[in-house]
């Protein structure tokens, strides 16, 4: 266990295996090279909160982007696929962040820059992609379905 300065809930402990170093940081945040997530709703319930271990008060709330779009797919670089340290053949999971107004019920997410992690090596990069992707999708919003 390690223990942690946290934005939102004070000093806390985390499982190690939830820790994921950033080699390229965060857009905008390049400085910022290790991140825990935390699940405080639940395990592996969303949304979840993406902490930074060098700066307290850097935390991401963050979405499984397939909880809003079910048909969300990523498509990795071979730089990127390298930086995560996966091979042909692995799986990766995705994360898209959320901006969180004062009235939650009109949360966005960035789907066009989704952080795609390596889970078994606890690795993460945060990837801009070529598909076609709003940088802010309602998270809450009723869709229609045909």
């Amino acid at each position: 266990m390690l223990k942690i300065e946290t934005r939102d809930f004070g000093t806390i402990e985390v499982d190690e295996k939830n820790v994921y170093d950033f080699p390229n940081g965060l857009y905008a945040f390049e400085e910022d090279k290790k991140f825990a997530l935390l699940s405080p709703l639940g395990e592996d319930v969303f949304p979840m909160w993406l902490q930074s271990l060098d700066d307290p008060s850097l935390c991401f709330i963050v979405f499984n982007p397939l909880l809003i779009d079910g048909g969300f797919t990523v498509t990795l670089a071979d730089n990127e696929r390298s930086l995560l340290g996966l091979k042909p053949d692995d799986d990766c999971a995705a994360l898209v962040i959320a901006k969180v107004p004062a009235d939650y019920k009109h949360t966005t997410v960035n789907m066009k820059s989704p952080i795609v992690i390596n889970k078994a090596l606890r690795k993460a990069v945060q990837v801009i992609l070529p598909m076609d992707y709003p940088f802010r999708m309602p998270v809450y919003e009723t869709r229609e379905v045909s």
